[in-house]
């Protein structure tokens, strides 16, 4: 079955645009077909940007899984001297990534990249919104591998509803953490921080 984490090209294409805002400020994004929540940014990601914008986000911060680049445009927006990276599978996603911080006015790369240990560099922050659809094997390995992409007091941010798998990914994240500390809580959806 095809599903945003599917880099599915051939699927007709049907953009659309809408206007988001966030505390007071103003983002314009173009979505598609074959792309995770294209009528609006979903709550998921609100709580996760909403819960940490305003933190310490460190030097360097990996958008994993960034799809058409929300979480990591408006980190951006809120925080310009962090320097943002987003990675996607979905080529269609990685287009529209590019396009919206063109229009968003932000200054971040953007790259289709299956593995993240292939970039030649360790972050101080990932922010991740799990594709839950992808499957257990597939997010613990974007675990896994977060975990061996940060810094020395490097964090993982991600956001999961408790209702698919927020206790299991809490176990397996202590697998990979000294500490995993559950950060805020909202209609199900739980930000956890994982550090060392």
């Amino acid at each position: 079955m095809n599903h945003y984490y599917t880099d599915n090209k051939n699927l007709v294409s049907n953009r659309k645009e809408f206007t988001y805002y966030f505390d007071n400020e103003v983002f314009n994004f173009t979505t598609d077909n074959g792309v995770f929540s294209k009528d609006n940014v979903d709550y998921g990601s609100y709580i996760l940007i909403k819960t940490i914008y305003l933190k310490d986000l460190g030097n360097s911060l990996l958008d994993l899984g960034s799809g058409y680049g929300p979480i990591g445009i408006i980190l951006k927006r809120f925080n310009p001297n962090v320097d943002i990276e987003m990675v996607e599978v979905n080529s269609r996603a990685v287009e529209l990534s590019i396009l919206n911080c063109k229009n968003n006015k932000t200054d971040i790369e953007v790259h289709e990249c299956e593995d993240i240990e292939t970039l030649d560099h360790k972050f101080d922050r990932i922010v991740l919104n799990p594709p839950i659809r992808a499957g257990k094997k597939i997010i613990y390995s974007l675990y896994e591998k977060s975990s061996r992409m940060l810094n020395d007091d490097g964090h993982l941010y991600i956001v999961i509803r408790k209702a698919q798998g927020a206790n299991s990914s809490i176990k397996e994240l202590e697998k990979l953490f000294k500490r995993v500390e559950i950060i805020n809580k909202d209609s199900g959806y739980l930000v956890i921080d994982a550090h060392n």
